[in-house]
């Protein structure tokens, strides 16, 4: 018996069967590369779907982590800890936003949102404005808020009633306008829908939104959880919408691996959000946070957004030129280090083929290859990519 059929005999017997795992044990990582158990390397090109962004073991992350935790690993929220302020500080400066609230995931962080939306509405006598509208083929994490949220009827089937509260619209300014009215508590939305494949909406659906809003006066909600800290090459994916946020999500890379979510909320709803509201208990961990300033100030680093605005330009166009009419990729989605290719076959042939060549990527929806890069990545690194998959095309 090998060792990944030992490790999988050992998984199966003893783990809930939630995760289709893929035939891998991942032992270790560097950068843009991890190795398998049997020392066969691979090119990452899903950074542990999009958390990984300055790649595997970056010497600055590893470093924060070991000096924090030979301090202090745990405290609660009971107390304070320096580094969650200066967190906070810089999430704030770089969103326009006025405070943050720190969770432990993003699922956790839409419920947050979702709690402070309604008690904003209730703190100011219109508890009555409770719907909130969100996008169909959205993805906004599996607790009971989140499946609510989420605009795919896979998430919910099977778990009984969902919160209630919750109105879907389609990604058109006329469905925005079916469903948008007087009892708009928010609206909640990714800038790129991200799990729903890669579908970024057109300039004319953000103009309607925001004249919606200026007439219905709701919350705009931006889940930044996959798109959000330099995966679009900006720092949050909002910025390329025109809007102003109320409030913004984010998780997967803010803890430099380590999970790490968290809010931030417009200075026009600190009135309504007093102590006991809300609390996490792990929410802020202090080997979280300074895993995630170290992320953090690699990003404000001088030059570190335009490398990666130019290496992922690079990559799009890569992978562009693979795109043909008869082949099986067929278009290119994306902004940044998120991008989507439409596939003629289902992804999962792409998928397998390429991890077999040494590649790994990933899948979003029915028919879409997802790639999410760590930030990090270099031009070298996307050729191999690029031409690991012209392969893959010719062979299917």
């Amino acid at each position: 018996m090998s060792r990944l059929e030992a490790v999988r005999e050992r998984e199966e017997r003893f783990v809930l069967g939630t995760y289709a795992r893929a035939p891998l044990c991942v032992s270790h990582g560097e950068g843009a590369w991890v190795w398998d158990l049997e020392g066969k390397r691979y090119l990452d090109l899903v950074s542990g779907i999009a958390v990984n962004a300055l790649g595997h073991s970056d010497p600055a992350v590893v470093a924060a982590i070991h000096e924090q935790a030979s301090r202090l690993i745990h405290c609660s929220n009971l107390y304070y800890f320096e580094g969650i302020g200066r967190m906070a500080e810089i999430l704030c400066t770089r969103s326009g936003l006025a405070r943050a609230f720190f969770s432990n995931s993003g699922t956790e962080a839409n419920e947050g949102a979702i709690k402070f939306v309604r008690k904003y509405w209730y703190e100011n006598g219109s508890a009555w404005r409770h719907e909130i509208v969100t996008i169909r083929d959205s993805f906004h994490g599996r607790t009971y808020g989140g499946m609510a949220a989420t605009g795919q009827d896979k998430i919910q089937a099977g778990f009984g009633s969902m919160l209630p509260g919750f109105v879907r619209a389609e990604l058109t300014a006329e469905s925005l306008r079916e469903n948008i009215g007087a009892h708009t508590a928010a609206v909640l939305i990714e800038p790129i829908l991200a799990e729903g494949g890669v579908i970024e909406p057109p300039p004319a659906f953000w103009a309607e939104l925001q004249a919606l809003r200026e007439k219905h006066k709701f919350l705009l909600v931006f889940d930044e959880i996959q798109t959000g800290l330099g995966r679009t090459g900006d720092w949050f994916g909002f910025q390329a919408t025109g809007l102003v946020p109320d409030l913004v999500t984010l998780a997967k890379p803010l803890g430099g691996g380590l999970p790490l979510g968290a809010v931030l909320v417009a200075e026009a709803l600190l009135p309504a959000i007093h102590a006991g509201d809300h609390g996490s208990t792990f929410g802020g961990n202090p080997v979280a946070v300074a895993a995630g300033l170290a992320v953090l100030d690699r990003l404000a680093s001088a030059g570190f957004l335009e490398n990666v605005r130019e290496v992922s330009a690079h990559l799009q166009a890569g992978l562009a030129s693979l795109c043909t009419p008869q082949g099986p990729f067929l278009e290119v989605r994306g902004r940044g280090m998120l991008i989507g290719v439409r596939l003629s076959v289902d992804p999962g042939k792409v998928i397998n083929a390429a991890r077999d060549a040494g590649l790994i990527v990933h899948r979003a929806g029915s028919d879409v290859l997802r790639l999410l890069p760590p930030l990090v990545l270099t031009r070298e690194q996307v050729d191999l990519a690029v031409s690991i998959l012209a392969r893959v095309a010719s062979e299917l």
